[in-house]
């Protein structure tokens, strides 16, 4: 038993004079290259600027009907129906952030393609939000889905988002206490690489040091990976027989609608009719029961549970109201779009009390900060994403970085925190080591 806990022991000291040594190698840069906020894109609603006269129905209808998101998406790719793509990915509440990434990367390629670059610099703005806020990611996704942002920017023209993004990067390869030493040169090599395409000399001049150090060191120490606060942010099914009637019969009322838009004709106004019922019918059933769950109960978790089903019907019908499927379905719901915006506003913050209720009551108070760290970073990852409307942007990035504060003075195994930098209503997140969390941004 002692011969493993020395053996941990040293494994850890290994790990840790790894990073120190990277660390120093990284001084100049770090200290020495600021990227400029005010150069740097504005956040843009990934829901809003819907044109719907681009949204291809037979595309967008497809997961009503009971479709795969991911197989719709990739179809609308490979169709060139990018404005459909796009709407899916926005309003899907079920991609992973694994899966959102990376068809967000394939549209921002495709937009760039389609000489859109605007556009495109908006879905790498997503990949980097996601990149920096999941929780769930490994480092390693993590840095990758930061390369390709950097890259994607890159190309679309907007070099001071990319040297963001490849700057993000950068600290992952030098900080994270996750990621084998093969996997930390690969990634300063793509780094100075991607530096110098960019002309800027200084920082691909910096990757080297780090480099050079790996390349004397002979201990490969494995990744290390932190407890799990035992907190699980579920989306559990909440359902009834009526209310799965209801669901069936709006699928089948999408499939005979999608069948018209199949055949190339005009939709016909009776299986519009048919569908808009459908919804109209939906919506009566699951608003009162998830309406009259949140009533009975103040147990968090089922409190969520009732949330994230409201929350998932809200989007669908929200999706309706700003013409999110290409043509119009629910004629009253369009004029109640601000209606629908603030309730789903509303039950993204009962979510977030609900969530934090959770917090408190897990087992095992040790893990409290880190459990409210996750939560805090979900929810500012939602805002960022569009899904939750009306998002108290200021307010949430102060709670998370009271979050990651309490972890950085209890000196949590942790080597990067999520920080954020708001300014004039604008935020960029961005990951910060202890020993200058809170402060402006820094290049790594």
């Amino acid at each position: 038993m002692r011969s493993k806990q020395r053996r941990l022991v040293w494994i850890l000291l290994a790990a840790t004079v790894l990073l120190l040594v990277l660390a120093a190698g990284a001084v100049i840069l770090y200290f020495g290259l600021r990227a400029r906020p005010s150069d740097l894109l504005s956040w843009r609603n990934p829901r809003g600027e819907i044109v719907a006269k681009e949204v291809m129905p037979v595309l967008a209808l497809y997961p009503l009907a009971g479709a795969a998101e991911t197989e719709t998406i990739d179809v609308a790719l490979s169709q060139g129906e990018l404005e459909t793509a796009r709407v899916i990915v926005a309003f899907s509440l079920d991609l992973s952030d694994a899966q959102r990434m990376g068809r967000l990367v394939l549209l921002g390629t495709r937009l760039i393609e389609a000489e859109e670059p605007e556009k495109a610099a908006y879905a790498f703005q997503q990949v980097y939000d996601i990149a920096v806020l999941s929780p769930g990611l490994t480092d390693t996704a993590r840095a990758d889905a930061l390369m390709s942002a950097g890259r994607g920017w890159r190309d679309a023209g907007y070099h001071a988002d990319a040297v963001t993004s490849f700057d993000q990067a950068f600290r992952l390869a030098v900080y994270s206490p996750y990621l084998q030493m093969a996997q930390r040169w690969e990634l300063l090599d793509q780094l100075q690489k991607a530096y110098q395409n960019l002309g800027d000399l200084d920082r691909a001049a910096a990757c080297e040091q780090p480099m050079e150090d790996l390349a004397r060191i002979t201990l490969q120490p494995p990744a290390l990976i932190s407890d799990h606060p035992g907190l699980t942010l579920g989306r559990a099914t909440v359902s009834l027989p009526e209310v799965g009637e209801r669901e069936e019969a709006r699928r089948q009322a999408t499939l005979a609608l999608v069948e018209d838009l199949a055949g190339g004709r005009e939709p016909s106004a009776e299986r519009v009719q048919a569908l808009a019922e459908a919804l109209r019918a939906e919506d009566e059933a699951k608003t009162s029961l998830y309406e009259q769950l949140l009533a009975e109960t103040s147990q968090p978790e089922r409190r969520a549970e009732a949330l994230w089903a409201l929350i998932r019907w809200l989007t669908i019908k929200y999706q309706v109201a700003v013409g999110g499927f290409g043509v119009s379905l629910v004629s009253e719901w369009e004029g109640q779009a601000n209606e629908i915006r603030s309730a789903l506003s509303t039950r993204y913050e009962d979510l977030y009390f609900a969530y934090e209720d959770m917090v408190t009551a897990l087992p095992d108070a040790s893990h409290l900060d880190q459990a409210s760290y996750l939560v805090r970073r979900e929810m500012n990852l939602a805002g960022r994403l569009g899904q939750y409307p009306n998002f108290p942007t200021q307010q949430m990035a102060d709670k998370l970085q009271d979050a990651a504060f309490k972890l950085v003075t209890a000196e949590s195994p942790e080597r990067l925190f999520v920080d954020v930098l708001v300014k004039d209503g604008q935020s960029r997140f961005f990951l910060s080591t202890a020993d200058v969390y809170g402060q402006s941004p820094q290049s790594p």
